[in-house]
Parts: C-alpha cells; structure tokens; sequence
C-alpha cells in the first residue's frame, strides 16, 4: 500500500474517532419490566425537547425512543413497544452528568 493510501486511512480514522458518533448517556434507571433504561442528550429524531432514550428488555431485546421530563416523571416513548412512564426519583446521574452539573430538575 502507498503511503499516501496509509496516511489517508490514518486521518479518516482520526477524523472519524473524533466525532461524536454516540450520544452520551446521562442517566440510567433499572425496572422491573425493563432491565435498563438509558437517557441521552441526543435529539436524533426526536422533536424538540424530546431526547433519544434506551430501552434494554430483560429477555435482551433493545428499543430505541424519545424521553421528555413532565412534572415528577420521565415520559418515555417507543415506536414498538409504546409508552413508559418512570419517575424521575428512580434515575440516577452517570460520571458525565455529574461532571457537566445536569440535573433531571
């Protein structure tokens, strides 16, 4: 392979590596119909202020949805599984929600 094939494998990777690809989970919550539920700060598809949320099942099935706080609760919505309504008590903060003083208040 050329070098210049490398160098351009290399920056395409970087460039890549330096995107963020994934959004960034800030919270996450345990249930007893769902295994874990994940809030993210993406809005990718989802309406404003909706955000992208997780939905791992217990049985390892995975949902892909749209959360909005409303008053003591997360309302979260799934295209295939319907609605889910959590109570903002039951979340707790990862690392980066701690590290960016994001709170579900």
């Amino acid at each position: 392979m050329k070098r210049s094939s490398v160098m351009a494998v290399v920056a395409g990777c970087t460039i890549l590596l330096g995107c963020d690809l994934q959004p960034r989970v800030l919270f996450v919550t345990s249930g007893t119909l769902f295994q874990v539920m994940q809030l993210t700060d993406a809005e990718d598809g989802c309406p404003a202020p909706r955000r992208v949320v997780y939905l791992t099942l217990w049985d390892g099935g995975t949902s892909r949805g749209c959360w909005v706080r409303e008053q003591a609760f997360i309302r979260a919505q799934f295209p295939d599984l319907g609605e889910r309504l959590v109570p903002v008590n039951d979340f707790r903060p990862t690392t980066l929600a701690e590290y960016r003083n994001f709170t579900l208040d």
